[in-house]
């Protein structure tokens, strides 16, 4: 089953791809909503929930809608 992006609806497709480096990657779901998202269209948002656990990234990662609706 392939996965495509919530946001430009581009379906993950890494096989078929001529240049990897141009290939649709969904490599993230968004922090609140749970939509896929791919290299382009996935929005970092520093969360200090994160801070002091040891995670390496002090970020969330959020689709437009809610990064506007819940960090406006």
């Amino acid at each position: 089953m392939k996965v495509a992006c919530a946001e430009c609806n581009a379906a993950e497709d890494l096989d078929s791809a001529e240049n990897k480096r141009d290939a649709v990657v969904i490599d993230a779901v968004c922090h609140h909503c749970g939509k896929p998202l791919c290299q382009h269209h996935r929005i970092a948002v520093a969360d200090s929930a994160f801070a002091g656990t040891g995670w390496s990234q002090p970020s969330a990662y959020h689709c437009a809608a809610c990064k506007k609706q819940y960090h406006g």
